[in-house]
């Protein structure tokens, strides 16, 4: 199209779908690189409007890339008449291979999305803490229904065991005589009698089944998740955990989405609302969040946990990008990694005094004036008016 908004020439898609789907990749079209060359061959200046094929023209000095030109907005707004000049235009079925070419194109990435692990990864994740949060309100529950009938098993921190010695044994008798209290070492009293009927137990024992199906599932994804690290991101895996490695992944989204984030975002990913309370108040930046999980970090004193969060953050961004574009396994990561932890431990075996600044006279006179606003406006509120009281 020239400059008067004429049609020079033109070329038409034979395959809808195809020539969709390659505008979508950004990977340019046959017809249409043999056109603009050949246009580049017959004209002084060719302008193309889309910064998306700036690199696939760098060899040819007199084609122009722009992101709008006045003859895109002339097409654009007189659509149909363009198309009925260069071809026998029907709206009503060019509408319709549209439609079926997009379909196409959003079923295709639809199935590339499924294909990958990451999408496993992220659902059985989210699972598993579903479930976590789950069995901590059941186990709740089911303390309580049974600490008025068998109040010695309230010394049992394991929950597991607990709920399986209801589930197992269920009434008084049968608990004293379990087998599984001998490692306990806990002992029912014989004096305390509580009487609980038969319906009561039953419904007890159900729940409690239910709540032992709960912690064998969790075992099931646990066991999951570790295998599934381990095969799609193994480097990943080395050095921040299956579990940690998994909800990095469902948080962001995707392995290569977490690969394309600096470190310094991946040391702070999950304290989002942290992050903007610094930016909005001015409060202390957060140092961790979700790798907090990691047990060098939440197992080291809190005067060295932010640098050794920078630490673990650059050697997850390491192995993330491994793992997502290398497709390499290197063992000396987590080596590394637990050899920069030891020196940064070493280096700061105290926490270090802050010297206080001194500040300027103008600051100080300023908090002064403060002070004295303060101090009037509570004297002025402690006063009387006229009216307020009676003889």
């Amino acid at each position: 199209m020239d400059e008067d908004n004429n049609i020079i020439t033109h070329s038409l898609f034979e395959d809808i779908y195809q020539s969709l789907k390659d505008f979508s990749d950004n990977v340019l079209d046959d017809k249409l690189d043999n056109l603009v060359r050949s246009l580049a061959n017959e004209y002084d200046c060719v302008t193309i409007e889309g910064i998306d094929y700036l690199s696939h023209y760098d060899d040819l000095d007199n084609v122009c890339i722009e992101s709008s030109t006045s003859e895109g907005k002339y097409l654009r707004s007189n659509f149909d008449e363009v198309m009925r000049v260069i071809t026998n235009y029907d709206r009503d079925d060019i509408t319709l291979k549209l439609n079926h070419a997009y379909h196409e194109i959003a079923f295709d990435r639809i199935r590339d999305s499924v294909k990958t692990d990451d999408v496993m990864i992220v659902e059985t994740i989210n699972s598993l803490e579903e479930i976590e949060e789950s069995t901590g309100k059941f186990i709740e529950r089911l303390r309580e229904w049974c600490t008025s009938y068998v109040p010695e098993l309230d010394k049992l921190s394991n929950h597991e065991l607990y709920a399986r010695i209801i589930r197992d044994e269920t009434s008084r008798d049968n608990i004293k005589n379990s087998t599984l209290l001998e490692a306990t070492g806990i002992e029912l009293s014989d004096s305390y009698d509580v009487y609980m009927s038969d319906e009561d137990l039953v419904i007890i024992k159900k729940f409690a089944d239910d709540l032992c199906n709960l912690y064998d599932t969790r075992a099931m994804l646990e066991e999951f998740i570790q295998e599934k690290v381990r095969n799609v991101a193994p480097n990943l895996h080395d050095v921040a955990g299956a579990n940690l490695a998994a909800k990095l992944i469902a948080h962001i989204h995707g392995l290569e989405n977490l690969a394309k984030l600096p470190s310094s975002t991946v040391q702070i990913l999950g304290a989002e609302k942290a992050t903007f309370r610094h930016l909005k108040t001015g409060e202390r930046p957060p140092k961790h969040g979700l790798i907090f999980q990691h047990p060098l970090i939440r197992g080291s004193n809190w005067w060295v946990r932010g640098k050794i969060s920078r630490a673990v953050a650059n050697k997850i961004s390491i192995a993330t990008r491994m793992d997502a574009f290398g497709h390499q396994y290197d063992e000396s990561l987590r080596k590394d990694l637990e050899s920069s932890v030891e020196k940064i431990k070493k280096d700061h075996p105290f926490v270090e005094r802050r010297r206080n600044k001194k500040k300027s006279d103008d600051k100080r006179k300023n908090k002064k004036d403060r002070k004295d606003k303060r101090r009037k406006s509570k004297r002025n509120k402690m006063k009387l008016r006229k009216g307020d009281y009676s003889y």
